[in-house]
């Protein structure tokens, strides 16, 4: 009994408890917005905060477990979580199913919510990365290990959008990247060169590799009006639905646009749009702040953190925030193409909601494990 009591009080002073209650806040902060953004649909909000908080109870879980597993021995594990992110990804080529144009989903009968592979292998690419880069550390500003990383970011971006399209998740992944290269310890000159390089394939890009209706949302993001019954509604819609909050908002469940279903999306992609034109320039504050505050906890574990391959796990799931909440934001106010992704612990989404768990658990588990020594960063 008193090994017991020993771990259950080493297990609440070192896991991260107070990253968890701002997760927490910020997801009921988000089940409130999605109660309202989903009444007008068919059936009403019930079934959707049904799968929202079944999706957070199981994102706790996950985190309390992940917790416990030290991050050293997740990386000794790549190989298995490298099959895993390929096979994950590829399945979506016999069972996958189309949803808002890209076949992104497993919506099987047997589960009690459907599952956005992307969504979860993410996080796996995340502690990939973070043991490729710790194991090159010493040698990471070379060409042979910069064309190793730049291979396995080339292996999942390519793979999630060959098989499902889905361009926005994709870019998720190269925001990582980009960020935990910073927290390598990449020399500028890597990221100036490439930077010419993506000018140069800028022709190619825009011209073979986007599809037409990818080019359209890039356009129509620059001027939603030039088609504003077409391509651009959806951006129209939010923008004036974003307008009509003002400071203080219309009130929660008495939004016009939301509450008369005009706002397609508004529990997922759109819910900031919501926030906006519910609860005004005061509750996106909150939100904005409410997200901020997890960013920089991930961040400040960063600095804690007992090796290298720690503090990038933290430096990871921080790029990946920063950048679903950057996009997200910017999507609704029209200042950003149309790109299908959720902001994070707000929009209604079950494997995204587990998924953020999951990796908040990971920074979590570096909290555990604090640091003797300084990092070799």
């Amino acid at each position: 009994m008193k090994e017991v009591a020993r771990f259950i009080k080493k297990f609440f002073r070192g896991a991260d408890f107070f990253l968890l209650l701002l997760c927490l806040a910020a997801s009921a902060f988000g089940c409130v917005l999605v109660s309202s953004a989903a009444r007008s649909l068919p059936g009403g909000a019930w079934p959707y905060l049904r799968t929202q908080i079944a999706a957070i109870a199981i994102g706790v879980v996950l985190f309390l477990v992940i917790t416990l597993i030290d991050t050293d021995f997740i990386g000794r594990c790549w190989k298995a979580i490298l099959a895993f992110n390929v096979l994950f990804i590829l399945l979506l080529v016999p069972f996958g199913v189309v949803r808002g144009g890209n076949k992104s989903w497993f919506d099987f009968s047997f589960l009690p919510m459907a599952i956005q592979p992307a969504e979860i292998v993410k996080i796996g690419f995340i502690i990939l990365l973070a043991t490729q880069m710790y194991a090159l550390r010493d040698r990471i500003n070379r060409i042979f290990p910069m064309m190793t990383l730049m291979a396995h970011l080339l292996l999942m971006v390519g793979m999630i959008i060959a098989v499902s399209g889905d361009t926005g998740v994709a870019l998720i992944y190269v925001f990582i990247f980009l960020c935990m290269m910073i927290g390598a310890g990449v020399k500028p000159r890597w990221f100036a060169a490439a930077g010419v390089a993506l000018a140069a394939a800028a022709p190619f890009l825009w011209s073979v590799v986007l599809t037409e209706k990818q080019r359209t949302r890039v356009i129509i993001a620059l001027n939603p009006y030039m088609d504003p019954s077409g391509a651009g509604w959806h951006s129209i819609q939010s923008m004036n639905t974003v307008g009509g909050g003002q400071m203080l908002g219309q009130g929660l469940y008495q939004g016009k646009h939301t509450q008369m279903g005009d706002l397609f999306g508004g529990h997922t992609d759109f819910v900031f749009s919501v926030c906006a034109e519910e609860l005004g320039f005061v509750g996106c504050l909150a939100v904005i702040l409410l997200l901020t505050a997890i960013i920089i906890r991930c961040l400040y574990m960063a600095t804690r953190a007992k090796n290298g391959q720690a503090a990038l796990i933290c430096v990871g799931v921080a790029g990946m925030l920063i950048f679903q909440t950057f996009l997200n934001v910017g999507m609704c106010v029209g200042l950003l193409p149309i790109v299908g992704l959720t902001l994070p612990f707000i929009s209604y989404g079950g494997s995204s909601m587990i998924a953020m768990f999951a990796a908040m658990g990971l920074v979590s588990s570096v909290r555990y494990r604090p640091k003797t020594t300084w990092l070799d960063y």
